[in-house]
């Protein structure tokens, strides 16, 4: 049987699908479902803060897959809201494992500053980006994250912008993102200390969108 495969903006009855494909993903470590899945639900309501474009995949009707991008700065008041959504979260994480959520937050701060560190190493304009590309492993091998990313890059393409970039890292198919024509433009390897808190590697990806 063919599945039917759409494509469409996210919209909020996707969230609780989505979010757990995020956790199927990397939100594994909790000490249990509940409190993974509120961790991807978190990490989903942030993506959702910075971005200013989505596109999700449907596959016989049910969300499968997305990406979020970044063109901007999003509408203030649309940040705001799923910045709140997201502190509702932490209230939830903190009430069944603080531990967990103690290691997530410093998941969090370590990201950010290395995050940061190789957008200034790359030397990139930081003014687009994508945010956020998940797809349900169970749905992968039908080309749906190449038609989201080619969607994303055609809407910042769109805004006149020439490049864009995403972060990744030896927790995900970084090669995808190379056989799609990206190029790494900068890398951080981990040292002992922070390898108990995020990957052994973290790159940063160049998208060019014209010559």
């Amino acid at each position: 049987m063919v599945s039917k495969v759409l494509y469409r903006p996210f919209e909020e009855t996707d969230f609780d699908s989505i979010a757990t494909i995020l956790q199927d993903c990397w939100h594994t470590d909790g000490n249990s479902e509940v409190y993974n899945f509120l961790e991807a639900c978190d990490d989903l309501a942030h993506c959702l803060s910075v971005s200013t474009f989505s596109q999700v995949a449907l596959v016989d009707d049910a969300p499968r897959g997305i990406v979020l991008a970044r063109t901007g700065q999003p509408d203030p008041a649309w940040t705001q809201r799923w910045n709140e959504v997201s502190h509702d979260f932490f209230t939830q994480m903190r009430a069944i494992d603080a531990d967990a959520l103690a290691r997530y937050e410093r998941f969090i701060s370590l990201t950010g500053g290395i995050d940061e560190n190789l957008l200034r190493t790359s030397g990139i304009d930081g003014s687009s980006e994508v945010t956020l590309l998940a797809v349900d492993r169970n749905t992968q091998g039908l080309g749906i994250g190449s038609v989201l990313l080619d969607a994303a890059a055609d809407h910042i393409a769109s805004q006149g912008y020439t490049q864009t970039f995403l972060y990744t890292d030896t927790d995900c198919d970084w090669k995808f993102y190379e056989r799609r024509g990206l190029r790494r433009a900068a890398t951080h390897r981990a040292t002992r200390d922070e390898r108990k808190f995020v990957p052994r590697e973290m790159y940063l990806y160049r998208l060019r969108l014209s010559d």
